[in-house]
């Protein structure tokens, strides 16, 4: 059977890193030497306007909705992985939550909901949800979110292109750019740079505050006038979609066309400290297990196997998440003392740091350059 390995060094961890994946199959191996980058000190609680309250309606909101989803008699069944294929029924249960059951193949360890609502009424939540979209669209934090967030981001993308090439990108795509603060990012720094997103109210959004338009055409759609950019990107994509592959192919379409191309991926981790904290607090999800959020996560193995049969070689990989802040939210969903979470963002920062280094992230975000 397939199965992924990693040689990696039992010395103390640093931020910056390296170590070996290797990939099994019928008796053949064949490795990955990947770049390790651990960690991203971001103070979460700072980026969070009226945290308690709208934790505390979140929290009902998220209950009431997906339980509603999911408890309809249209749901599909997946009757296989979306990145290797097997069987759902060779899968096991890992976690229920509102009523929606996440399975586990054994091959990659690939985490995805064995039943969901069908791709039309995911793709009418995605795009009509104002909850959802509120999350990405707040005026106020626009001009925070994008330093904190999406600069960091371009920064460390130029840093791993750069060492790759030798060079920066010229023109980047960034697909379900959400409200385009990553585009933004890019254009103040000079790269040209366009976004992908169907949401409305979205790209309403980045037309008003950064003055540009998103392109609101389907991603399978748009490859030919995009072909030849040397980087697509994916903030948080993948793990929507019900056929991830589809859309790595599709970039593949379009970076291919570049003699220096890359695509980038950042997914939510299954081995994660907040997967450990959600299973244990099924009844408080609104991040991370959410199955409206995430109809599946990833492992490193799954994620690598992703890429590989979409043409792209694994090269690099970020470990960093909100998994310090995840735990905290949970006791205080628990005990209703949500000091311990509001009034400890510096402490959350640094700790986090140290669980990012142990690569036990909830988030990965994935490098990969095309496999010729």
């Amino acid at each position: 059977m397939l199965s992924w390995n990693r040689k990696s060094s039992l010395s103390i961890r640093s931020p910056r890193d390296k170590e070996t994946w290797i990939r099994n199959e019928k008796e053949q191996s064949k490795e990955y030497e990947i770049d390790l980058y651990l960690g991203k000190k971001t103070n979460l609680v700072a980026l969070k306007k009226n945290l308690i309250d709208t934790i505390k309606k979140q929290l009902d909101y998220y209950k009431s909705s997906r339980t509603e989803l999911y408890s309809a008699p249209e749901m599909e069944l997946v009757k296989s992985c979306p990145v290797t294929g097997i069987s759902t029924e060779e899968t096991k249960l890992v976690s229920k939550i509102y009523n929606a059951e996440y399975v586990q193949t054994p091959d990659t360890g690939h985490v995805y909901l064995r039943k969901r609502p069908t791709e039309n009424a995911i793709s009418d939540f995605y795009l009509n949800d104002v909850t959802y979209s509120a999350t990405y669209t707040d005026k106020e934090a626009a001009e925070y979110r994008l330093n904190s967030i999406a600069v960091p981001w371009l920064k460390w993308v130029k840093e791993v292109y750069f060492k790759q090439y030798g060079e920066m990108p010229k023109r980047i795509l960034d697909v379900g750019s959400g409200a385009g603060h990553f585009v933004e990012a890019c254009r103040r720094d000079g790269i040209h740079a366009d976004g992908v997103e169907l949401s409305e109210s979205s790209r309403d959004f980045a037309k008003e505050i950064w003055g540009f338009e998103l392109d609101g055409r389907n991603f399978f759609d748009v490859i030919d006038d995009y072909k030849g950019y040397d980087l697509v990107t994916f903030w948080g994509l993948l793990e929507h979609t019900p056929f991830p592959g589809k859309i790595l192919d599709t970039a593949y379409k379009i970076v291919s066309e570049s003699n220096k191309g890359m695509v980038i991926s950042k997914i939510p981790r299954w081995n994660s400290l907040s997967s450990a904290s959600q299973r244990l607090n099924a009844e408080t999800i609104i991040r991370h297990i959410d199955p409206m959020g995430h109809i599946m996560l990833f492992t490193d193995a799954s994620a690598a196997e992703l890429y590989l049969r979409s043409k792209f070689k694994p090269t690099a990989a970020w470990y960093y998440g909100m998994d310090v802040y995840e735990t905290f939210m949970q006791l205080g969903n628990q005990t209703g003392l949500y000091k311990v979470l509001t009034e400890t963002g510096d402490f959350q920062m640094n700790l986090q740091q140290f669980i990012d280094e142990e690569k036990f992230s909830d988030g990965l975000t994935l490098v990969g350059v095309p496999n010729n």
